[in-house]
């Protein structure tokens, strides 16, 4: 059995370019052709573009020519899969290789800085996408590659990902991980090895089962990811194509899918629609979500009684950094008996024990609270935030990630507005936001009858608070927040935040879009709406609600 499965059948791709269910496959490829390709030449990567980072702290530079090269490089090779009589994509295609082959290092910028002098084998996130991605493109294309690309291919591969991989005495971090980055390397890496070095396999199986089970233990039982929805589509894709190449490779000896965990796992994609396209946002992740089409098909096939394959609307094939592995299977994985699809249940309640996120959605909006501790993976102090989202908008929201930049992953974080306790929905105390740390946590969070309950005082760790219980309580239009207080010091500032503009109409009420957020009026010293900007990210407005000094409790409700 081919570990690519039908990826190596030329029927497949005949397939491909004939049938419509695979229209949108074939465009998507034909744009990217038609607006980065054709008569353009393929851009440097220069020094000067590689140094930005180290100076300003900006990604975007160097990784906006980075994540083109590969963009093309990914089109190229499915359009000369689907178009094999078609020459003007394969000689592109060997000319971008060649480029790809030719960088001084696959590893990011913003990687580097933990990488030894010589950054060029640096096994980070992405060189071990780019080793896979040229593994997968090698097999498919080996008849027709030129024999000195095929070649180079196999040879940068092992001198950049295989060897560094194989002869580090100290272990790669990464390998211990309990985040994307193990799931995301490590199983490129088996990967990679499985399909060019196969000999090498049987003495690094362990050691490339042993990240796996580091990356499993980042799940509770329940299956939640607290990083987020697109470090699931991440990680857990790159797990679930390992795991899918692994059982071939071993004749069903490993097979992850048997366990529970990863079953559980499986499903935690369909219970963060909350109201269309909008989302469960907590962490770094976006205000609105769609499903990688391959990944949910392939996972259906595995549990068809657990995964739910919704309407198509809800799903996409492609991602911005180009990840080749996930791209061919959004084409390979592709079952055109689950298109047919669904929309997301209308009413339904998830309490996820481990994560401790609370999720609700009734016929008229989708409702998200989380619990946890201020040292999750990709944290923000936001320890009893949530979200009310209504006709695909977020009314009262999570902003979700920030701009990605050197600042954002270091001692600055907690500077930035999506990161910090004031980009949330969250009281602040005499000034005071939450802190970071594992301390910094919900106590006592549980579900009585149909609330959702829990003391959010230990995530601010200041002496004047000993209590500050968070009840969320819902009906079927409408859900209610109840802050009730034990505080010795000055100043309680309500804030919630929405993704829309926000009017007051009356004392007690303010209208967002078509909602009203009704408030206890007779506790509130002043009420204050403002637009926040941030650079790279979409604006979002906050009102503070300043309670009047002696206030216990504080109720609002939102429909």
């Amino acid at each position: 059995m081919s570990l690519l499965g039908r990826a190596c059948d030329k029927e497949f791709w005949a397939e491909v370019r004939e049938k419509d269910c695979y229209a949108r496959f074939r465009n998507e490829n034909l744009a990217i052709w038609n607006n980065c390709c054709e008569g353009k030449p393929i851009s440097e990567l220069t020094y000067s573009l590689f140094k930005i980072y180290s100076v300003t702290g900006s990604r975007s530079e160097f990784e906006d020519v980075y994540f083109d090269r590969r963009r093309r490089m990914n089109a190229c090779t499915f359009l000369s899969l689907i178009y094999p009589e078609e020459e003007k994509y394969f000689a592109y295609l060997q000319d971008i290789l060649f480029a790809v082959l030719g960088e001084y290092t696959w590893c990011l910028p913003a990687h580097y800085s933990h990488a030894d002098k010589d950054g060029s084998l640096m096994v980070d996130l992405f060189a071990a996408e780019t080793g896979f991605a040229l593994a997968e493109i090698y097999t498919m294309l080996r008849d027709r590659l030129d024999p000195i690309v095929e070649a180079r291919i196999k040879k940068e591969i092992d001198r950049r990902i295989i060897k560094p991989y194989v002869t580090k005495l100290n272990r790669l971090w990464w390998e211990k991980g309990e985040n994307n980055w193990a799931a995301v390397c490590v199983g490129s890496v088996g990967c990679t090895i499985m399909l060019l070095f196969p000999e090498l396999f049987p003495d690094l199986r362990d050691r490339i089962s042993e990240t796996m089970e580091c990356y499993l233990r980042g799940f509770a039982d329940d299956g939640f990811c607290v990083e987020g929805s697109g470090y699931w589509h991440y990680g857990f894709g790159f797990f679930t194509v390992y795991a899918d190449m692994v059982k071939k490779f071993t004749g069903g000896e490993i097979d992850y899918f048997t366990r529970p965990k990863v079953r559980a796992v499986a499903t935690y994609i369909q219970k963060m629609f909350l109201s269309g396209h909008t989302s469960v946002s907590f962490a770094d992740s976006g205000a609105y979500l769609s499903y990688h089409i391959g990944l949910v098909h392939y996972l259906k096939s595995v549990y068809p009684d657990d995964v739910i394959a919704y309407d198509r609307s809800l799903s996409y094939n492609y991602d911005g950094c180009a990840r080749f592995c996930l791209h061919l299977r959004a084409a390979l994985w592709y079952c055109e008996d689950y298109d047919t699809g669904e929309l997301p249940n209308d009413s339904c309640t998830f309490f996820a024990e481990g994560a401790q996120w609370y999720i609700k959605k009734t016929s008229a909006y989708g409702f998200a609270a989380k619990g946890g501790h201020n040292k999750e993976s990709h944290n923000h102090n936001d320890v009893g935030s949530f979200i009310f989202a209504k006709n695909g908008v977020q009314i009262l929201a999570d902003p979700g990630t920030g701009k990605y930049c050197k600042q954002y992953f270091s001692k600055e974080r907690y500077e930035f507005f999506h990161t910090r306790t004031l980009g949330h929905s969250l009281p602040t105390f005499g000034g005071a936001e939450q802190k970071e740390g594992l301390d910094y946590a919900a106590r006592d969070v549980r579900v009585e009858g149909e609330d959702f309950v829990l003391d959010i005082a230990p995530a601010y760790g200041i002496s004047e608070l000993s209590k500050c219980e968070r009840r969320f309580s819902f009906t079927e239009t409408s859900a209610t927040v109840t802050d009730s207080f034990d505080y010795s010091g000055d100043v309680i500032v309500e804030r919630v935040v929405s993704m829309r503009e926000p009017t007051e109409i009356e004392s007690g009420k303010i209208a967002i879009l078509d909602s009203v957020l009704t408030y206890d009026a007779d506790a509130v010293e002043t009420v204050k709406i403002e637009k926040q900007s941030s650079p790279g990210t979409a604006d979002c407005y906050t009102v503070d609600f300043v309670l009047k000094n002696g206030t216990l409790k504080f109720v609002y409700s939102i429909n």
